[in-house]
Parts: C-alpha cells; sequence; structure tokens
C-alpha cells in the first residue's frame, strides 16, 4: 500500500495539483461472493469448521489527464470459497499499477493484463467467477507509430495469490496492417491484412544437478488475419515452444520436449447469415511460469498459465447442457500416452426473413453448432514420440447442437435447443472412466405480462445410458420491473441406477438491481462438476448452502 500511495504522491507533484486546476477522479468497484454452507446427509457433504466463506474484491482507479493508476484490495476471510486455490488466502493488496498513455505511447508500472494474437503463446486476464488472475507484475511498454501499426514489450513475475510466481516472463509482440504499409494512402475503413510476430520467454533459475534443466525457455509466434469489405474474414497463427524438461513427481526429469501450435480460422456473415470455423492443433502447448505447474493432474486451478488455451466448444447456458463440458487438452502426458488435441468446430446462423411461411410476422432465427476434438496420433517408444501433424487419434470429444428462437406474439417468445454430445469422461476429468453420450432438449419460454413485468420458464431433459445416466432439470423465473427478479431451478438425476442417489438439486433466490447496484441471494444444493467461462473451467465440490452476491460500481 505505501509503494502505491507513494506512486501517487509522486505523480501528484510531478502534474503540479492544486486547486486551480482539474484533480482528476476517481472510479471503482466493489465485489462481495460468500457463502454460508451446511451439511447434508444425503449428497454426503460436510461443511467443516469453515462454514462461511467470502472472496472481496475493492477496485479503486483515479484518471488525471494522460495518466491513471489503480489498486485492487482482495479479502478471502476466513477462507476462500469453496473450489479456489489455497493460494487465495487472507487479505491485502493484490494488484496496483501506474499508467501514462498518449497517441504513440503507453506505459504501465505494476500489475497489468495484455495479449498477443488470440493468446496462443500470451494472454493475462482476470477471471473472478473461475478464480483465474495471472497479471504481471513489471512494467509493459507500447509504441504506435502510426494507426496501422503497434509494438509492444512486457516483463515482470505471474501474480499467484497474493505472492508472485518464480519465473519472470518477457516478451515482445509487433503487428501491422501490410495494405497499408504499401500503400499509406489507402481508406482506413478498407480491407485489412494485418501481420503480427510475438516471442515470449521465460527464465526461472535451477539450482540442481540436472544439468538438462534450462533456465531460459524461448517461444516464437506469427499469425496473419484477413477481414474483407464483403463479409470474409480468415486467420491463420503458429507457435514454436522452446524446448523444456516435463516433470515427473515433482522433480525435471531428463527429458526435454518442444511444442507447436497452429490455430486457422476462416468465416464469412452477411445480413441474416453467418459461418465460421476454427481448426486447431496443440502439440504439449502448456505454458508455464513455474516448472511445478506443468505437471499433468497437478496444477488444478489453472495457475500459472502464461498462454490462453480455451475450449472451442459452444459454451451453453443451461443447466443440463453444462454437465458434461469439454477442457482444452494441450499437455504431454507420457502416463495416458498424450500429446495434445487436434479438432475443431463450425457456427452456423441463419435468420428466416419475416412474412416468409417459416418466418412468419416476427421472423426465425436458427443456429447450428458443431465441434470434434481428438488426441493425436502418437508413437511411443522409450521416452521418446513421433506425431503426425494431421494424424487424428483417440476421440475425446464431440457436440452437435440446434437451436430455434422464435418470436410468437409481441408478447411471445421461445428457444427450443438440441444437442447430442459425445464425452471421454476419463480424458477431460481423469480416473478410469469410459466415455459416454449423451443426449440433451431444452424448452425455453419467455412471456411479457406487461412491458415491465416477464415470466420465463425451461424444462430439460437429459438421456444417457453410462455413468448417472439420466437428468431432468426445470427453471421459472418471474422478472418485475427491471430491478427485482426471482427464480427457482430444480436439476433431478431421476435416472440414477442406485435408488438412494437419486438427488434433486434445488435452487431458490432473487435479485435487486438499482443504478450501479446489484444483490444477488440464493439458496440451494449446488450439483457437483465444472463450472466454465469461455471454455475455461473450475471444478466445485457438491454443496448446501446459502449464497449473498453484491456488486457496486461508482
Amino acid at each position: 500500500m505505501k509503494r502505491f500511495l507513494l506512486m501517487i504522491s509522486v505523480l501528484s507533484a510531478g502534474f503540479g495539483i492544486s486547486q486551480e486546476i482539474n484533480l482528476g477522479n476517481f472510479s471503482g468497484s466493489l465485489e462481495s461472493n460468500s457463502q454460508w454452507l451446511h451439511d447434508d446427509e444425503e449428497l454426503a457433504f460436510e461443511a467443516g469448521k469453515e462454514r462461511f466463506r467470502s472472496n472481496n474484491y475493492f477496485k479503486l482507479d483515479y484518471t488525471q489527464g494522460n495518466v491513471t493508476a489503480g489498486v485492487q484490495y482482495e479479502a478471502y476471510l476466513p477462507v476462500s470459497m469453496l473450489g479456489y486455490s489455497d493460494a487465495l488466502e487472507g487479505n491485502g493488496i493484490a494488484t496496483y499499477y501506474a499508467r501514462y498513455k498518449n497517441e504513440k505511447l503507453d506505459i504501465t508500472a505494476g500489475n497489468y493484463y495484455d495479449q498477443f494474437g488470440s493468446g496462443l503463446i500470451y494472454r493475462s486476464w482476470e477471471d473472478r467467477q473461475i478464480g483465474i488472475n495471472n497479471s504481471l507484475r513489471g512494467v509493459r511498454v507500447g509504441f504506435t507509430p502510426n494507426d496501422f501499426t503497434q509494438i509492444k514489450g512486457i516483463m515482470g513475475k505471474q501474480r499467484r495469490g497474493f505472492d508472485m510466481t518464480e519465473g519472470t516472463i518477457h516478451g515482445i509482440d509487433a503487428e501491422t496492417n501490410l495494405l497499408r504499409v504499401f500503400n499509406k494512402n489507402s481508406e482506413v475503413s478498407g480491407p485489412v491484412l494485418n501481420l503480427g510476430a510475438s516471442y515470449v520467454g521465460k527464465y526461472e533459475e535451477y539450482i540442481g544437478a540436472n544439468e538438462t534443466v534450462p533456465s531460459n525457455v524461448s517461444n516464437y509466434a506469427v499469425r496473419m488475419n484477413y477481414f474483407g469489405q464483403k463479409g470474409i474474414y480468415t486467420g491463420l497463427e503458429y507457435v514454436l515452444k522452446g524446448k523444456d524438461v516435463i516433470m515427473l513427481n515433482g522433480n525435471p526429469s531428463n527429458r526435454m520436449f518442444d511444442g507447436n501450435a497452429f490455430l486457422f480460422n476462416l468465416g464469412y456473415s452477411t445480413r441474416g447469415f453467418g459461418i465460421n470455423s476454427s481448426f486447431r492443433r496443440l502439440e504439449n502447448m502448456g505454458l508455464f511460469s513455474e516448472r511445478r505447474l506443468s505437471e499433468p493432474g497437478f496444477n488444478q486451478f489453472n495457475e500459472g498459465n502464461i498462454n490462453y488455451l480455451p475450449a472451442l466448444t459452444k459454451q451453453h447456458d443451461y443447466l443440463l447442457t453444462n454437465i458434461y463440458v469439454y477442457q482444452a487438452q494441450p499437455h504431454l502426458n507420457f502416463l495416458n500416452n498424450q500429446v495434445g488435441e487436434i479438432g475443431g468446430q463450425v457456427d452456423i446462423f441463419y435468420n428466416i426473413p419475416r412474412g416468409t411461411f417459416l418466418g412468419g410476422k416476427y421472423g426465425t432465427k436458427l443456429a447450428v453448432n458443431g465441434s470434434y476434438w481428438n488426441g493425436i496420433n502418437a508413437e511411443f517408444s522409450q521416452g521418446e514420440y513421433t506425431a503426425g501433424f494431421l494424424d487424428f487419434g483417440k476421440k475425446f470429444f464431440h457436440d452437435v447442437n440446434f437451436e430455434i428462437s422464435k418470436k410468437w406474439t409481441s408478447d411471445l417468445s421461445s428457444i427450443f435447443t438440441y444437442m447430442h454430445q459425445y464425452y471421454d469422461k476419463g480424458i477431460v476429468e481423469g480416473g478410469n472412466y469410459s466415455h459416454l453420450i449423451a443426449n440433451v432438449v431444452v424448452a425455453d419460454i419467455l412471456y411479457k405480462l406487461t412491458p415491465r413485468n416477464s415470466i420465463r420458464g425451461e424444462l430439460q431433459h437429459l438421456q444417457t445410458k453410462r455413468e448417472r445416466k439420466n437428468w431432468a432439470a426445470a427453471v421459472l423465473e418471474y422478472n418485475h420491473n427491471f430491478k427485482w427478479s426471482f427464480y427457482a431451478t430444480d436439476t433431478w438425476n431421476y435416472g440414477n441406477d442406485d435408488p438412494d442417489k437419486r438427488f434433486h438439486y434445488y435452487s431458490v433466490g432473487g435479485s435487486y438491481t438499482a443504478n450501479t447496484t446489484r444483490l444477488q441471494l440464493n439458496y440451494g444444493r449446488q450439483r457437483g462438476g465444472l463450472i466454465c467461462v469461455g471454455g475455461v473451467c473450475r471444478y466445485v465440490p457438491e454443496n448446501n448452502g446459502l449464497t449473498l452476491n453484491l456488486q457496486y460500481s461508482f
């Protein structure tokens, strides 16, 4: 805190703050998430000594001209909520920064977030819902020589809880529009052909007998993206990961391997129609700021990730479509003879026009998505392996889903969804599980009682012949005058082979929203499993209790 106040004082003095000039302004936010847990004999859940758990975040930013500064205070008291890392313990200043930015120069000292390309080689970001904050603490410098070129460099240590990881991250990224480079008089709003290149290195000192352990690991990336004026866009990115040792039982082994990633996107969009496709191949692409975090199965909280490797699948919104969710499998794992993943997804959107037979008075929206993911086929021999570039191996996952959105009257609308899924639970979650096939149907109906009041209901069903078998779910939600909202849900595992485990995961609650304040309270059971945001997940154990969420900004 003293360091942050010192930065504010220096900046204030440097700009000659007095009563006669603009003193700048403050903005910020407060977020508090709390649980009160209690025992549930039916779920075999014991709340333990720490029945009350709370995650709290207070962010304050100051702006004066070209200068901004900020600080984030966090408190996990008496302990963090279920499913969060043990590194999130206690309270204190978690992040702080000071930044100067003008038309060409952008300098940040302290904690910052950034991304190179799509994030395949580097991304730092915060998502409180899944417990991720891997900001770098150090220096970031950005330079914009013209309106079509950007260069930036980073250096710092990565956050882990209230501490920093051992490794130091350094890198540089540059991107320019080639069409403007060769024709500076071309229209700014014309086609864009961006070419980018990145370097990211990790330095982590090693003191030990294993001479093969490198202190510095270098990674390189190139990318190109094209955005046309007729709705066509495409892009490709390639990353080469430098050689590094693999970890076994917490210690560096004597084996070193490099890795690589390839991403290709192609899409087209016009009024009422769009299609987007992605292909990605990841081979030994886990990048971590500490060696020990790279061992398969050790890093369950996604800590120390340098790059961003989300699952490229549809991000579903419903209770039963999120029971079997895929996580990217980029790691080299000799125990399971895995070297990574290969696959992709396709999204298609089409709006049936108004006034047609299928469109009706208000039109109809159709969406189709398909994703397919496999392991990379590889041959293993004496601690080494060889893998082909387009050699599809064992199937991990597929998801084919259809969605129809229809407005029937000015007050009544609906969404109908069907999903067919293949899920290898042993691969995605670990353990001695086999694959399963699931079919899910969802009916989502919204009816406006008045212009300010509405009621929404969902009916869902999941069918599968393995694991816990069939599920049913229902949701009822009432929204009153844009401020008050109330809901009740029930997720029922009625198909379980064990009658004593046909649990109801019920929840009731409501929320109040006024201006920039939102308060939400709910009570009920949490089904154990993966909670995912943007294709990145954390595991939450089954529990029962009261949850209170408060968000306020100013």
